[in-house]
């Protein structure tokens, strides 16, 4: 009898408990090893919320922002205030792996944000530390804009309290057209329709989060215009918001009309021969539009060719972009000086109102058409067309010349912000033609109008092989440019010359390679010294042990992956994949899975705490692959170059970064198979099913439930 009990004991009670912890384990929601954020809130509990929050340092260690912050919360704690806020500071958001590393960012940003959306009314003011003592503002993303309302009361506060403010007006614009690289936290705030403002001070800003908090919670608005307009006036913030920009666009359009109709050509004792010019002429912005594409496309074209012949590439345009963007910009205004300044031998009428009334015309046409694309142009383009509108009633040469400037004036902040920007905006405007076409059309009107009347006063005819002065200019420094891309320095910018060392261990293999901050390549490197010489092997076995458990139950597979290291890790991904078939079902730590779900991945968030363990179930008798990587910053074996890295703009030398990528694959199989009386298996089943809702809850963590019928 006591056999009997001794095997019911080992073959069916122990495998049933055992079972039933494992899939209790995997019932618990899924956990993504984190910390946990500080979360604090006061005041009477009314719609309108303001939320102060920092994030931690990249050890998750409090920094000079979060200290104010929790200092401001004990005053609040000990004084309740008469708004609605809330201070937070938030865990596990920055890591200072290079963006190709797969690693959980912003995960307290994250969390923060889905409590956040459970309020009717929030606006988050993000703080973050800067070595100035001034608040520099950020207002938006190409996910979308700080609400002008919130931008003024910030503003508007730090004003009060005398703190210099660092405001770029024009990126309100170039953040919503994507011109500007996008700030992660500020991001995930606009793709949560969160009303957000950034701050990057080394100032105390104790002050005006007192300040601040009332004056946001008093301006607070459900109107959030996504396109306006600011500027400063003696030091005053100006917002021309949405409802003014319309505005303008409907009376720039009813005083065309209007002018039309009363004042243009069609009365007068021109109106005649003004009309039947003017039907000679209707296509002449349609021809110069083609013309100036066809500029715009050679001189890319060209400018590619020049890179490749200099470099035997046209990557290393990237790495040159003001050069490559003067080539071919100074290219394609030779191409239309050259169409415009012998257009008039076509014969053609020679109506100098003409040419100027069609321009101004496509001036209009050009603010509708821009502001169909996005609306942040309209205001731009009606100054344009506000400066035609008036340049083509005066026929003095020297005026048509200043007007013929005019028009590029309000494109100059544009102009300015690719300059400034050119690493960032090359990839966006180099391959921009249609756009910059269109731009242009009104410039080639003019320059024929204005060529008209110099040879009206003049009175004579050019001969026809004779070179106009602008031609010369631009062929000149077209010229110049050429033999400069032959003869500069083959030397790549700063910001593209930043490299950092990275050695890989895979197996017993040990390489080390140079990868650029900037770019996913990567170049070996065999003349390094390895000024640690005794002791551990360059293997990955030296840093990463990986223990494996895999076993059938009944009708699934339960497995176990427990990953350890002597070594401080920054990372880990863990890779699960199948032929054909489904990975896994289910786990205790959040994982992704591709579309075919034969692929399910682990990716950790930054600086996890080891040994980190991994719980999953599968198919019964699966057969899995595993892939464990894991980064650290530690350089066990002193690897280093004999080069230094690139120096910074005051010529130091920066240190290098090293990173140190440790690789382990695994086969593993589910082995044994679960006996016991179909009574148990259904109890399993139930808790199956249990677990299957649960899923359905929590569908963002786990994949779609399988069914238990296999």
């Amino acid at each position: 009898m006591s056999c009997v009990y001794n095997y019911l004991f080992q073959k069916v009670l122990l495998p049933a408990v055992r079972l039933c912890w494992i899939f209790f384990f995997l019932l618990l929601p899924a956990k993504g090893l984190i910390a946990e954020n500080i979360f604090y809130e006061f005041g009477p509990k009314t719609d309108k919320v303001i939320v102060f929050t920092a994030s931690a340092g990249s050890d998750n260690q409090a920094t000079a922002i979060t200290l104010q912050l929790q200092k401001y919360a004990q005053k609040l704690s000990a004084e309740a205030p008469d708004t609605h806020i809330i201070v937070a500071i938030t865990k596990n958001d920055i890591s200072e792996l290079p963006v190709d590393v797969p690693v959980k960012r912003y995960e307290g940003t994250k969390t923060l944000i889905q409590t956040l959306i459970t309020y009717p009314n929030a606006a988050v003011c993000l703080v973050a530390p800067d070595k100035s003592d001034g608040a520099r503002i950020v207002t938006g993303t190409s996910k979308g804009t700080t609400p002008a309302w919130f931008l003024k009361a910030v503003y508007a506060s730090l004003e009060q309290k005398n703190i210099p403010i660092d405001f770029y007006t024009n990126a309100v614009v170039f953040h919503r057209l994507g011109w500007l690289p996008d700030d992660p936290a500020l991001q995930l705030y606009n793709e949560a329709n969160i009303p957000a403002i950034k701050i990057e001070t080394g100032a105390d800003l104790s002050d005006f989060f007192s300040s601040v908090a009332p004056a946001v919670i008093q301006s607070m608005s459900n109107e959030w215009d996504t396109h306006y307009f600011v500027f400063k006036l003696h030091k005053k913030l100006v917002v021309i918001n949405e409802q003014h920009i319309v505005i303008t666009l409907i009376v720039s359009s009813i005083i065309f009309l209007l002018w039309l109709v009363f004042f243009s050509f069609l009365f007068g004792k021109k109106r005649d021969q003004h009309v039947k010019d003017l039907f000679k002429l209707w296509w002449m912005p349609l021809y110069f539009f083609l013309i100036n594409w066809l500029s715009f496309f050679l001189g890319s074209k060209i400018t590619e060719a020049l890179f490749y012949l200099r470099f035997s590439s046209i990557s290393e345009l990237n790495s040159f972009p003001l050069t490559a963007l003067l080539i071919k910009y100074v290219f394609a205004l030779f191409f239309m000086f050259t169409v415009t300044a012998f257009n008039k031998f076509i014969p053609l009428p020679a109506n100098r109102f003409i040419y100027g009334f069609i321009a101004h015309a496509v001036c209009l046409l050009n603010i509708f058409i821009f502001s169909f694309f996005n609306l942040s142009f309209s205001i731009i383009f009606m100054a344009i067309y506000f400066v035609s509108l008036a340049a083509y009633h005066f026929k003095n040469i020297v005026l048509q010349i200043i007007f013929i400037v005019c028009l590029f004036l309000p494109l100059m902040p544009f102009v300015t912000h690719i300059i400034l920007y050119r690493e960032y905006m090359f990839h966006i405007i180099f391959f921009i033609n249609l756009a910059s076409a269109c731009i242009f059309v009104p410039f080639d009107l003019f320059l024929i109008r204005l060529g008209l009347s110099i040879d009206k006063k003049r009175k004579i005819t050019k001969p026809f092989f004779r070179i106009p002065i602008q031609c010369k200019v631009m062929g000149g420094l077209f010229l110049v440019l050429v033999l400069w891309v032959f003869i500069m320095p083959a030397t790549r910018n700063t910001v593209h010359n930043r490299w950092m060392l990275i050695q890989h261990l895979n197996g017993d293999e040990s390489s080390v390679v140079k990868k650029y901050i900037d770019s996913p390549a990567e170049e070996s490197i065999t003349d390094y010294t390895r000024g640690n010489t005794q002791g551990t092997a360059e293997t990955a076995d030296s840093f990463l042990t990986v223990r494996t458990s895999f076993e059938n139950y009944f009708e699934r597979s339960i497995g176990a992956i427990t990953i350890d290291s002597p070594l401080k890790i920054e990372a880990f991904a863990v890779t699960l994949s199948a032929v054909n078939d489904i990975a896994i079902f289910e786990s205790d730590v959040r994982f992704e899975q591709n579309a075919s779900g034969d692929t399910a991945t682990f990716v950790s968030s930054p600086r996890p705490n080891f040994p980190v363990v991994i719980h999953f179930s599968g198919k019964k008798d699966a057969a899995l692959t595993l892939s464990v990587v894991v980064w650290s910053n530690d350089n066990p074996f002193e690897i280093k170059v004999p080069v230094d890295n690139s120096k910074d703009a005051v010529g130091k030398t920066e240190a290098i970064p090293f990173l140190l990528k440790i690789e382990k694959t695994l086969h593993i199989t589910a082995e044994g198979k679960g006996n016991g009386s179909k009574s148990v298996f259904m109890v399993f089943a139930g808790i199956n099913n249990l677990g299957a809702e649960h899923r359905d809850i929590k569908a963002s963590a786990r994949i779609k439930v399988v069914s238990n019928v296999h």
